[in-house]
């Protein structure tokens, strides 16, 4: 008898991201982001699950926590990737060419960036970045938002390119030009013959849904390592997201630099009852 061919991790989770589909992405970050952060979280389940002589493991949380864990967020990684070219190749193929390096551009100008001007001065270009970030934040993994954020990074890191070159002598200036040339590419991109909704719309739910699997795993691990390492904030941090730290630094600073400054105190009134001054 012919062996049955093992389920892919697209096939494995298509009928639970079913039962949770949803029109909306459940998303509050670029979906590669989301992806980088769930792949780190599987990592640490797994660096983390055995206790040491001096800490303790996500293991003692076994009932609540499955073993397989770490795997099965791996698993929900591949089926969420699978189903999100799906509804890319309907709703807008030229990102399957371009999306991977685009969006390494923009992580690569970004964190050159902020690594620059996290210094403790207050310049017009901290309001730049904040403002870049807070726009793209929620951006869709799509070619026109693919398209700004180039062209947004680019600029800004064109402005600052000789200090970006002196804090850090690996950074490679070729890739501002790089960023515009395939901002430019993008844009000229001709659009593809419109899909059948119906077919937008089932690709979309599912890949909505595995997104919302992989979020369920992913918080899961956290709360049980929020229990297990509640004495241990160093430990924490290797599982939250680091995404959300950046983004709501970039909100406070945004927020200082909005505030307005304390008014001069005014100029103390002469006392007219003082006796005067003699002569």
């Amino acid at each position: 008898m012919a062996k049955k061919p093992s389920q892919s991790p697209y096939e494995r989770w298509l009928d639970q991201a079913k039962a949770v589909a949803q029109a909306e992405n459940p998303l509050r970050m670029p979906y590669d982001v989301f992806l980088k952060e769930a792949g780190q979280v599987a990592g640490f389940v797994a660096a983390r699950w055995e206790p040491t002589a001096s800490l303790p493991g996500l293991q003692r949380v076994k009932a609540r926590l499955p073993a397989s864990t770490a795997d099965d967020i791996l698993s929900l990684v591949h089926a969420a990737q699978t189903a999100q070219t799906t509804l890319l190749l309907l709703v807008d193929p030229v990102v399957i060419d371009h999306g991977e390096r685009a969006r390494f551009l923009i992580e690569e100008l970004e964190s050159a960036i902020e690594f620059l001007l996290d210094d403790g001065v207050d310049e017009p270009a901290d309001t730049q970045l904040a403002t870049i970030q807070a726009f793209h934040a929620d951006s869709a993994q799509r070619s026109s938002a693919l398209h700004q954020a180039l062209s947004d990074y680019a600029g800004l890191a064109e402005s600052l390119k000789d200090r970006l070159m002196e804090i850090d002598e690996a950074f490679d200036v070729a890739l501002i030009k790089e960023a515009r040339e395939l901002a430019r590419a993008l844009a000229a991109a001709p659009a593809a013959p419109p899909p059948a909704d119906s077919e937008v719309k089932e690709a979309t739910r599912i890949r909505n849904g595995m997104l919302v699997l992989l979020m369920s795993k992913m918080g899961l691990v956290r709360k049980a390592a929020a229990r297990v390492f509640q004495r241990h904030p160093e430990i924490l941090r290797e599982v939250t997201s680091t995404y959300e730290r950046r983004r709501r630094a970039a909100a406070r600073r945004a927020k200082a630099q909005q505030a307005p400054k304390p008014a001069a105190p005014a100029a103390p009134i002469a006392d007219r009852t003082a006796a005067p001054e003699a002569h």
